[in-house]
Order: structure tokens, then C-alpha cells, then sequence
């Protein structure tokens, strides 16, 4: 498996008008675990929210979508959260796109008519357990052929598909033969399904749920995952037994991911018959863990990751990167041919000319560090280096003041260079993951002053940001700490050389005529994109090792049609490749795919199942344990400098270790408790920090108990009630929790009501 294969273009229905398009969205949904039996909510649809208050089938109460803090029902269990998918249409009247609504008129092959239905189709599955060992970096760009397999013990290959649970595709639609279906043993009467036995200590009998509601007019998907079930079929007598954090034979867990497609169904306006356009571009959903602190954003963000790609591997914006005769006039890359010539060019560069947005681009990147600090005290005395008060190194009133620009384009002020410099220079680039300290002779930017000089021999320290990396664990492909993106540090070398726009200063607005910052550097006035890339903002962008939702298989170009679009095997989706347009509805009947394999060739598509694979196994065990990670600095490229070391005081004496975190973001280190003090009629707050999960040590035995604990943790929030407080986030636990109760006030019923 190569990073880059050769570039075909990915089998799409043919449409009678080109200017017309229609996409699901979000082109990457994600779902959320929880053991709540009925409750729910959707995931948030923007850049650090919260959830989406919603009824059980997925439906908005009342007329005003309300975020909410109820991520437990009543009974403390934690909600499911719902990916929700529309499709949007892009035309000449709607080139930012909108959503498809019914009544409108869908152009067919020949023909046309009006929307009566949406008919999707989601395949869920999890391959966790027949697939490859994690192993750090090992099988990012192809695996060895001794490369272990999970549960290895199982070598035929009948037996080996057992180790899949898939319970085959589901189809709904509003008006159709079923308007919900579960992914659930025993409920695709039509599939051979394949389900684990019997678990302990909790059994997997379902990936989840669908169902379709309209809104408005809008037909949209609902999309369920599981309820956090893990469990071993090993009956031993230690077990069940957790040895890894990332391998642990015979067990299974139920996250999951899978395709999205959709079909449009019409009336034609010639013959009165129901006919249907398959959707262009479809989607995918991701069954992941419950997003624990969902208003702080991690560091670098999957959304950081796939723009590094796209920019990088498929042209997705050649005035900023690309072939630097083209700057003046940005070529464009529209073809598979047209771009594997592009790729091929060696000599492409970043534009020195670009100009970044400060609120868009860069003052996301230097926020997320000073808000780790209230999800961990262990690094509290580098928290406050990254302080964004007005006398905070990062203070936003200054970092964020473009230098002033006099006649012939030359700049005559610049108060605040140095202090842009200071923190670009302390980031960690290309071909340093392996270092804990600067060690860099020159400085990386041109110097303007023999101060900025003393200023950087006094302050090159640490690296940052100063987190693990994707592999601080082996010998093999070490990469010991984490470092941003190669286009993160390019804007932040615009930046702290003065080269961006404040687009607030500069009263700019988006398409929606308001200054809010949106996140998509690629696609600001893209509606269905500008949904996307909120969602992935609250996806976790590394450390892969093996990752949050989802790992360093992201960023494989392979697998991707193009920006956003995952390839997708077109064996297990109905009609992508054959003609469709114009045919009667009913492909339930005519669509037999085969069964899920375990073919690791991406070049041919991604099937159900391939993108969580790669993750750990359960996923509790690298949940608990990516807490902490002690990194040995003493040689850079060895992270075991013997690994079966004899007693040896001297070769103790001389190792050089430190402790960093993980992705305090996702899995919360410590965090602050508020109690509440009544005194009359007067209510005041008293904060104490202390560890999150409580009683679950980072141990096996630790990683054994998070399988049935998880549930029991609290969710840190943006602590509203108490403006101007030490902790602007809280942890609240569930609705029998005073903090929670004051939290969401007069909402609570509402939050909790069943319909």
C-alpha cells in the first residue's frame, strides 16, 4: 500500500445538467457512543460547540435549534450523539450551495421533476478484530509481510471473517418501505450478518440505528452508533484480561464507520412516474467516543491534518501552495491527469506573497494551548506561558496587530515582531520530532534587530507544542513529539514575519454578511463544505498513536477521491457505477454486494469498517492510557535504549527522561470541580482541581475498569454562570449534579424529555 498511488478518477453517475451538483453533508459525519437506551443528541455542527438538543428521533423541538449540556438522561447515562446528514444542490442560482428541499426540481437524464423523497442508503461495520496489530507507525505506508495480525490464533479464513461485525446495509426513506432500521443482530433479514458471541463483560448485538425525518420540507439522515458495549470472548481464568493499549485478542468493542449515499426520487412532470439521480458525492460516518470536553479544541485538529493534505497533494490551492511561476495566475487542477502531472513537479513551494487571516488562521492555532489548562495541571507552569491576557505572552491585543505599512509597501512600524517571532521560533518543524530542545544555530526568520537576536539565545528552550508524538513508544519510525502541520507553520511564518490581514480590523464579512470566523481555509463560501470542516474541527488531529476517532490513515492521499471524498469500494454501494438516472426506485432488490473482506488494497476503494480498523482494540484501553506518555530524550532516534536492560546504575544515571500528555482535549487529565455556596439568597462558586477520572489507574487494570466506567465521567463546560471566574470550564457529572442543574436552569425538563 503506497501513500500515493496513481490517480483514477472515482466512478461517478452521469447527470444530464454540469452545472448542477448535489453532495451529502457533511461530506465526513461523526457519531458518538453512549449507553443511553432512548436519549439523544446530534453532534455539533460547528468548531468547538456543543451538542444539538433534539428529540429521540432526531428532530429539532420547536422552532429555534438550541444547543444543550444535557449529555446524560435522567438516569445518568450518557446520550448518543447523531451524525446528521442533508445533500445540498449547487447550481448557478446556488453556487455556495443550499439544501435540497421537496418541491424542487431534480435534473435527471433526459427528464426532470419535483423531489417527493430522499432514499439513503449506511453500512456500518467494525474490522477491528481481523485486522493488523497496531504498531505505532508500522503499516502507515504499506504493511510487512510478518506483520502480526490480531487474534492470530484464528487462521481460517472462514473463521477470520467472523472476527468482522457487519450487519450489512440499511436503506430508509420517508415515504418508502421503511422510514427507520436498525443495524442490530437480527434485524437485515436479507444479509448474512456476522456477530460476535457472547462478550464479558458487555456483549455486542447492534452498530447502531438510522432513521430519516423531514423538516421544513428537508429529508434528513439520522445516523446512530453503538452504546459503548466491549467485551472478550476469552473465559480464562484471569479473564477477561487487558494486556495492550492498542491489542487485546479476543476482544471487540462497537464503534464502527461506513458509507452514506442517497438517492434523489422525483416525479417526472412527463409521465408521473417516480424516478430517481443518485446523489454525486457521498459520505461517510465515523462511530466514535463520547467528545468529553467538546468546547475546547485540540491542538491540531483532523480538519489541520486533511487541509495540510489537500493543499499539499491535491491542488486544493494553488495561489498558496503549488508551482511558483503560477502564483501570478493560480492554474487549475481539474483532471486526474492534470493532477499526477502536478504531483509530479518537484520544485512546488509555498507563496511567500500569501497573506493568512489572523482570526480565521491563526488565532485558533494560539488559543488551544493556554485552554489545555483546564483539562490538566501537569504542565501548569507552561500554561501560563501561553497566556492570551493583555500581558500574556500570546495577548491577543497585540499578536493579532498586523505591522503598519507605509508608501511602496515598506513597513514603518512593527511593535510586536518580536513577539510573533518569539513564538514562532519555539515551534517544532519538519525533521524535529525527534528533539526536545531547540538546538538550531540560526533563527528560521530574517532578523531585523540585534535585540530580536539576544531574545531568541534567551529563550530557545523546549520545542513546542512540548505533547507526544506519533510514536515516542518503539524503535521503529520513531517520532517521539508532536509538531503542527506543514502549512500550520507556514502561516505562522507569514504571520510572525508581519505578512497577514486582521480581517476583523479590516471589517470583513463572510457570506453570511456577519465577522464570525469560519475554519475552512479552502472552502470559505462553501456552505456544505463550511459544515464539513466543523465537523472535523472537533475531530482530534494527532497524536496517531493510534489517534482519537480516527488515525494516520487520514492522511493517506489514497484514500481519498478528492478533497473531503472518500474513495469508496463500489462494490458495497448501490448504483454508483452503473447508469441509473431515469430507472423506477426498488435497488434494494437488484443490489447483492459482496461480503466484506479483508483486502488492505485502499487503491480500490474503502469498504465498511476500514477506516476504524486501525484503532484500538477496545477502544477504552488507549483511551485511559493516552493520559501521560514518559519520553526518553537521551538519544533522538531510540525511544527504548535497551530493551531488555540489565541492572546497570551507570547507564540509569545517564538517561535522560520527561514526562508529557497526550490529548488532554479529548481525555481530560484534571479539571475543575465548581461548588456551590447558598447562603440565603446568595449564590457563590468555589472551584477545585483535581483528576478526572478518578479511581481509573493508567494501567491494564485501569484500562480493564475504563471498559464499564467511561459512562460514570463528567463532561467539562463552558462555565457560563460565574463570568470572570479562575475556571471558565467545569466538570458536571449528570442532572442529579447541583452544577448541572444550575447550568442549564429552566432548559432541564425540556433537555430530558423523551419526545
Amino acid at each position: 500500500m503506497s501513500k500515493i498511488n496513481s490517480i483514477t478518477a472515482q466512478p461517478e453517475p452521469k447527470i444530464a445538467d454540469p452545472n448542477t451538483r448535489y453532495g451529502i453533508y457533511p461530506a465526513v459525519g461523526i457519531a458518538r457512543l453512549g449507553n443511553s437506551p432512548d436519549q439523544i443528541c446530534l453532534t455539533p455542527e460547528k468548531m468547538g460547540d456543543l451538542p444539538i438538543l433534539c428529540n429521540v428521533d432526531g428532530s429539532i423541538p420547536g422552532e429555534i435549534e438550541q444547543t444543550t449540556h444535557g449529555f446524560k438522561d435522567g438516569s445518568g447515562l450518557i446520550k448518543r450523539q447523531a451524525a446528521r446528514f442533508k445533500v445540498y444542490v449547487y447550481d448557478k442560482e446556488n453556487p455556495g450551495g443550499r439544501e435540497i428541499k421537496k418541491g424542487d426540481i431534480v435534473v435527471g437524464e433526459g427528464t426532470s421533476g419535483k423531489l417527493v423523497d430522499i432514499e439513503w442508503t449506511v453500512w456500518m461495520a467494525n474490522k477491528k478484530a481481523s485486522w493488523y496489530e497496531f504498531r505505532q507507525l508500522q503499516g502507515e505506508h504499506g504493511y510487512a509481510p510478518d506483520h502480526p495480525l490480531r487474534n492470530a490464533d484464528v487462521t481460517d479464513p472462514d473463521a477470520r471473517q467472523n472476527l468482522v461485525i457487519d450487519p450489512g446495509p440499511q436503506t430508509v426513506s420517508k415515504t418508502g418501505f421503511q422510514s427507520a432500521a436498525s443495524f442490530k443482530k437480527g434485524a437485515n433479514p436479507g444479509y448474512t450478518q456476522n456477530f460476535p458471541p457472547p462478550l464479558n463483560p458487555n456483549s455486542i448485538d447492534t452498530l447502531g440505528d438510522i432513521n430519516v425525518i423531514e423538516e421544513e420540507g428537508h429529508f434528513r439522515l439520522i445516523v446512530r452508533g453503538g452504546h459503548g458495549n466491549s467485551g472478550s470472548t476469552k473465559n480464562g481464568p484471569q479473564d477477561p484480561f487487558i494486556g495492550s493499549y492498542a491489542n487485546n485478542d479476543g476482544w471487540f468493542d462497537d464503534t464502527s464507520d461506513g458509507p452514506v449515499t442517497a438517492k434523489l426520487l422525483f416525479l417526472d412532470e412527463t409521465d408521473h412516474q417516480v424516478r430517481y439521480q443518485v446523489v454525486q458525492d457521498p459520505a461517510w460516518v465515523i462511530v466514535a467516543y463520547p467528545a468529553y470536553a467538546p468546547q475546547i479544541v485540540s491542538m491540531i485538529t483532523m480538519n489541520d491534518v486533511l487541509e495540510d493534505l489537500y493543499i499539499r497533494e491535491f491542488a486544493a490551492n494553488t495561489y498558496l501552495y503549488g508551482r511558483p511561476d503560477t502564483f501570478d495566475q493560480p492554474e487549475k487542477v481539474t483532471t486526474p491527469e492534470q493532477l499526477q502531472l502536478w504531483r509530479d513537479f518537484s520544485g512546488k513551494i509555498y507563496n511567500a506573497n500569501y497573506y493568512p487571516l489572523f482570526w480565521r488562521d491563526i488565532w485558533p492555532i494560539l488559543v488551544r494551548p493556554y485552554n489545555m489548562q483546564w483539562v490538566t495541571a501537569i504542565l501548569g507552569s507552561s500554561n501560563a506561558a501561553h497566556d492570551t491576557s493583555d500581558r500574556g505572552d500570546f495577548a491577543q491585543n497585540k499578536v493579532a496587530i498586523p505591522p503598519k505599512i507605509g508608501p511602496g509597501g515598506k513597513i514603518v512600524e512593527d511593535k510586536f515582531r518580536g513577539m510573533r517571532a518569539f513564538i514562532y521560533e519555539s515551534l517544532r518543524k519538519p525533521g524535529e520530532e525527534n528533539l526536545l530542545y531547540n538546538e538550531r544555530a540560526e533563527w528560521d526568520l530574517p532578523r531585523e534587530t540585534p535585540a530580536e537576536g539576544m531574545q531568541f539565545a534567551q529563550f530557545s528552550k523546549e520545542l513546542m507544542p512540548l505533547l507526544a508524538g506519533d510514536n515516542p513508544i518503539s524503535n521503529t519510525l520513531v517520532s517521539k513529539f508532536l509538531r503542527l502541520t506543514d502549512t500550520q507553520l507556514f502561516l505562522l511564518r507569514q504571520w510572525a514575519v508581519g505578512k497577514f490581514i486582521n480581517e476583523k480590523q479590516e471589517d470583513w464579512t463572510n457570506n453570511n454578511g456577519d465577522t464570525t470566523p469560519t475554519p475552512s481555509l479552502l472552502y470559505p463560501e462553501d456552505n456544505g463544505m463550511r459544515l464539513t470542516v466543523n465537523v472535523l474541527s472537533n475531530v482530534l488531529g494527532g497524536a496517531f498513536c493510534p489517534g482519537g476517532e480516527v488515525g494516520w490513515i487520514m492522511r493517506n492521499a489514497s484514500i481519498w477521491a478528492k478533497p473531503y471524498r472518500l474513495r469508496i469500494n463500489p462494490q458495497y454501494v448501490p448504483n454508483l457505477t452503473s447508469e441509473t438516472v431515469g430507472d423506477t426506485p426498488g435497488f434494494t432488490e437488484q443490489f447483492e454486494p459482496p461480503a466484506l473482506t479483508l483486502d488492505g488494497d485502499i487503491s480500490k476503494g474503502l469498504q465498511p469498517g476500514d477506516l476504524t480498523k486501525y484503532m484500538a482494540l477496545p477502544w477504552q484501553a488507549d483511551f485511559n492510557e493516552c493520559s501521560t506518555q514518559v519520553i526518553d530524550v537521551t538519544y533522538e532516534q531510540w525511544n527504548e535504549i535497551y530493551p531488555n536492560p540489565m541492572i546497570n546504575l551507570n547507564f540509569d544515571r545517564e538517561q535522560v527522561q520527561m514526562e508529557t500528555l497526550w490529548w488532554p482535549w479529548h481525555r481530560p487529565m484534571q479539571v475543575y470541580y465548581q461548588f456551590v455556596m447558598q447562603e440565603g439568597t446568595t449564590t457563590t462558586f468555589k472551584y477545585k482541581q483535581r483528576d478526572w477520572s478518578l479511581g481509573i489507574p493508567q494501567t491494564s487494570a485501569g484500562d480493564f475498569k475504563m471498559v464499564t466506567a467511561w459512562s460514570e465521567l463528567g463532561f467539562v463546560v463552558n462555565n457560563y454562570n460565574d463570568p470572570g471566574n479562575g475556571a471558565p470550564y467545569v466538570v458536571v457529572i449528570g442532572p442529579d449534579d447541583p452544577r448541572f442543574q444550575l447550568l442549564v436552569g429552566r432548559n432541564f425538563d425540556l433537555l430530558n424529555k423523551k419526545s
